[in-house]
């Protein structure tokens, strides 16, 4: 009877020992991302209704700049309304009160946000809430290349999304502020620099909401301090803005949402914290959130 003898491998499985490379989990993650139905229709809802709200605060703005060019009287003769300012005049006036025509392709960012930092949340948290952490992490012993993949992955969909929702935005407000007599192009100050610049905000959102996901492990806990840090932390920071003293008096601005929103501006306004200071603040927030999240990732089990 003779026997027959099996070859030893040459080396063995990379998943027991030094895990996947890391293009092996950027493309895992992308699979993994890309794979569910309910993602696609959620960013195709996402884009739909970011461009909604952007056409919608075209029309606005248009209709409040032109407000603002007639008094709403008519003069005897010939019933024509009075006109009390130039257009150049009421843009200035506009932008004095927060209202300014460049910001147009940003104007749905909030529901972005909203949208794409809670599905940041979801990605890891729900993969906890399942188990299936388990089977990333023994893929990836090292850990921190599969959420260095999930952050890719997030970072590149979310300014993607955010930059071609800005520019089919910019695109339709065209028409719509032509018809008040208002050009809107690429040559206005700060629309460039804008469309460019939001999507560097829903990214930063994104990543803060993947780092939620990581720190809290659970969804709804996740998607609550997001909303929180957001949504609510600005009002009331505006409620502190009452307490006697000027560090209240301007702390509002030092929150994540309009430190971030101040980014995307442009010029300098007086008792404004100028845009590249709300840059700074705002990649500020994403290493106080991010960096917790990796040191736990690290050494807390799954």
């Amino acid at each position: 009877m003779s026997t027959t003898t099996v070859p030893s491998p040459s080396h063995a499985s990379a998943a027991g020992t030094h895990g996947l490379s890391f293009g092996g989990v950027l493309r895992s993650e992308w699979i993994k991302f890309r794979s569910l139905r309910s993602t696609k229709l959620l960013l195709l809802f996402t884009f739909v209704a970011v461009v909604g709200v952007g056409a919608l605060a075209a029309w606005l703005r248009g209709t409040i700049i032109q407000s603002l060019m007639t008094t709403g009287s008519a003069r005897p003769e010939g019933g024509v309304h009075a006109t009390t300012m130039t257009l150049a005049q009421a843009e200035a006036a506009a932008q004095a009160q927060g209202i300014n025509i460049y910001g147009i392709p940003n104007a749905g960012l909030q529901l972005g946000i909203l949208v794409l930092g809670s599905l940041a949340v979801l990605l890891i948290a729900s993969e906890f809430g399942t188990g299936m952490i388990r089977s990333t992490m023994t893929a990836v012993p090292r850990r921190l290349p599969a959420f260095a993949a999930k952050a890719i992955v997030l970072v590149v969909v979310s300014y993607v999304l955010t930059l071609v929702a800005a520019l089919v935005t910019f695109l339709i407000s065209i028409p719509i502020l032509h018809h008040y007599g208002i050009d809107m192009s690429f040559g206005r100050d700060g629309v460039v620099y804008g469309i460019f610049m939001g999507g560097v905000y829903v990214a930063g959102v994104a990543l803060i909401g993947l780092s939620l996901g990581t720190l809290l492990r659970n969804s709804a806990g996740g998607i609550i301090v997001l909303v929180a840090l957001f949504f609510v932390l600005p009002f009331g920071t505006q409620l502190l803005g009452l307490v006697p003293g000027d560090f209240w008096k301007y702390v509002n601005q030092y929150v994540p949402s309009v430190a971030g929103g101040r980014m995307l501006e442009v010029g300098h306004k007086d008792a404004f914290i100028d845009p590249h200071v709300g840059g700074l603040l705002f990649l500020a927030w994403i290493l106080v959130v991010t960096i917790p999240a990796v040191i736990t990732l690290k050494t807390r089990d799954v």
